[in-house]
């Protein structure tokens, strides 16, 4: 049975490996709404390679800046239509930005960005799946695993100097994976979350090297890891029982 999975922040990165591993689920090719702001060249890149190597792969582009609930819930209702009316099975929401600072140097319109990418937009397009997905689980949809994951940060758990709002948002995101994990546990759409660690994607490589060195250095396994292991993790959690459900599960090489 074809999944309609929804994938924020997938021009690149992680979201664009997760992309690329859930082209086919479940045993069938997806249906995948994919999501990007302003990289829609990395985007339609990502929606070739997947079209050459699932052909019966069904992609609709989502553009809309997360941050912006007018465009964000606009965006939503036309990827829905143009997807044939059908409503995510599956969200991911992994879209996130970050600023490294001092939070007092950060400019209120950047700090309500962070804030509403990372988090709210996660909190509100969890609001307009979740009634799709209840449907499912209580009709006679065979097969219908639904279920929200979220792609959160070891920051999220102890916090990051020069990281405030980053960490305050990736925190919030955090809570909500436990809360709403209980209100969705009866209908048996499970709700956990993935804390990352150092991954080698393009907001880490603002570093510099000898930054990167040093926090490597901190890392037991040694190293940074690669978008590709945490889309094969994203792919062992939503296989997993429902019963698997409210869990920030850490991915940092035993760094936290």
């Amino acid at each position: 049975m074809k999944k309609t999975i929804l994938i924020t922040g997938a021009s690149r990165g992680i979201g664009a490996a997760i992309a690329r591993h859930l082209a086919v689920f479940d045993g069938s090719p997806s249906r995948l709404i994919l999501n990007c702001n302003t990289d829609t060249e990395g985007l339609a890149t990502v929606i070739d390679e997947i079209g050459s190597a699932v052909p019966d792969c069904q992609i609709v582009p989502m553009i809309c800046d997360l941050s912006d609930a007018e465009a964000r819930s606009a965006a939503f209702a036309r990827a829905v239509e143009a997807s044939g009316g059908h409503t995510p099975h599956i969200l991911i929401n992994n879209a996130g930005i970050a600023d490294i600072g001092l939070l007092q140097d950060l400019s209120s319109d950047r700090l309500m960005a962070i804030l509403t990418t990372n988090l709210a937009a996660a909190l509100d397009l969890a609001r307009l799946c979740i009634p799709g997905m209840i449907r499912r689980m209580h009709d006679t949809e065979a097969n219908a695993n639904c279920a929200i994951l979220n792609i959160s940060s070891v920051w999220g758990q102890v916090g990051a100097s020069c990281e405030v709002a980053y960490s305050a948002a990736k925190g919030g995101l955090n809570a909500m994976t436990r809360a709403l994990a209980k209100e969705l546990a009866p209908s048996s759409i499970p709700v956990n979350a993935i804390a990352c660690g150092l991954i080698d994607t393009r907001m880490n490589r603002l570093l510099s090297p000898e930054e990167l060195a040093d926090v490597i250095d901190q890392i037991p396994a040694g190293r940074m890891a690669t978008a590709d292991e945490v889309a094969k993790t994203v792919e062992l959690i939503l296989s997993a029982p429902a019963y698997l459900t409210g869990q920030v599960i850490g991915f940092d090489g035993g760094w936290i």
